[in-house]
């Protein structure tokens, strides 16, 4: 009899569960739906709040997850999205060069939308072959390209049929900061609210600038989960890695009062080789 009753006890709770969970998901609609309609109250002047409003409730709705990728100009954040993405689609210099953010969610074929601002209609290019998604980017995410962003583009979105964009997860490249161009950190500093948590991409060449440790300490107030990724570990020796590994460690705990975060030590070359060779060795050792 024990066994029946834990049996129909079973069967009932995730029933009940789903029932708790749609109700939420009712009343939440109902919320969105007053706040959308008190902005719109409130006239033109908050039409940008109610663009933000109906991406977020979207973004609930299809259950999407935004990880922005931060860090200095030259850490290798575009390398490393590109290695997770399996393919080199994001562009990559030896000079500053992200300067929008870029937005990077799946689809069974390559698309980039550009989205400008002023209320200036999206440009949409389909059809793209992977090989020319890069050269096309350029001309619009780049500092090199567009200086001061004179296009007005506020962000670009790319589809790519990438496995782990698959499962939900938006990857989010930022501008690069601590270069000469002070309106990249700016602009990256206001977009972190739009993030569910962010990965921030350091090296050891050369160690955590204090330009880094000033911008972690405005990142702690606009986001809270943070991991760390330690970048270009092919460069350096097992114990040279070590070295770097313990400064890094020590100066996030002394002066931001990061103590005990997660750091991934990665190779993002590596990593990037790696998937486009099929060399599961390599992916492994890379860290990726």
């Amino acid at each position: 009899m024990d066994s029946v009753n834990s049996s129909r006890s079973d069967s009932n709770a995730p029933a009940s569960l789903e029932l708790d969970l749609d109700s939420a998901a009712n009343n939440l609609d109902i919320v969105f739906e007053q706040a959308e309609s008190l902005l719109c109250d409130l006239g033109e002047g908050f039409s940008s709040h109610v663009k933000k409003l109906s991406t977020i409730k979207s973004r609930f709705g299809e259950g999407r997850f935004h990880l922005a990728v931060l860090g200095q100009f030259k850490r290798g954040k575009s390398s490393l999205l590109n290695a997770l993405v399996g393919y080199p689609l994001l562009p990559t210099s030896v000079i500053p060069l992200t300067a929008i953010p870029t937005f990077m969610e799946y689809g069974p074929e390559v698309q980039i939308r550009i989205i400008f601002k002023n209320d200036q209609p999206d440009q949409v290019i389909k059809d793209i072959p992977p090989t020319e998604a890069k050269s096309i980017l350029e001309k619009f995410v780049t500092e090199g390209a567009k200086p001061k962003n004179e296009l007005g583009v506020d962000q670009v979105e790319v589809s790519f049929p990438a496995p782990l964009l698959g499962e939900g997860v938006i990857l989010i490249d930022t501008p690069g900061i601590g270069s000469t161009f002070t309106h990249n950190t700016e602009a990256t500093l206001n977009f972190l609210p739009q993030c569910d948590a962010a990965l921030f991409v350091v090296s050891a060449d050369p160690p955590i600038t204090e330009v880094e440790v000033q911008f972690l300490k405005a990142v702690k107030e606009k986001i809270d989960k943070l991991f760390f990724i330690f970048n270009k570990i092919d460069y350096l020796s097992e114990s040279e890695r070590d070295e770097s590994l313990s400064f890094l460690k020590k100066t996030l705990a002394e002066k931001i009062g990061y103590d005990g975060q997660l750091i991934f030590c990665v190779s993002a070359r590596n990593g990037l080789e790696a998937k486009i060779a099929e060399d599961s060795e390599l992916w492994s050792k890379s860290g990726v």
